[in-house]
C-alpha cells in the first residue's frame, strides 16, 4: 500500500512532467498556406475571422501547425 507521500511524490512528478515545454512547429503564412493547400489571402480571412489563432514575433506573423491542422479538419467537408 503506497503512503501518503508516496503518492504526493508521484503526483509532483507527473506535474512537473506535464509542465515540460513542447516544442511545436511555426509556420510563416507562407508555409501555413502552402501546409492547408489553400491561397495566402484564405489564411489571412481564417485569421480575420478567428477560426485560426496567428501569434506576432519579431519574425512576423506566425501559425502553430496543431492549430492548423485543427482549423483545416474543422473547416472539411464532413463526410456521410
Amino acid at each position: 500500500m503506497a503512503t501518503t507521500r508516496t503518492k504526493a511524490k508521484a503526483t509532483n512528478a507527473a506535474n512537473q512532467a506535464a509542465a515540460k515545454p513542447v516544442c511545436r512547429r511555426l509556420f510563416t503564412i507562407d508555409q501555413a498556406a502552402d501546409f492547408a493547400g489553400v491561397p495566402v489571402q484564405e489564411i489571412y480571412r481564417w485569421i480575420k475571422a478567428r477560426k485560426l489563432e496567428a501569434y506576432v514575433l519579431q519574425g512576423g506573423i506566425r501559425i502553430d501547425e496543431l492549430e492548423l491542422a485543427d482549423c483545416i479538419s474543422s473547416l472539411a467537408p464532413k463526410q456521410p
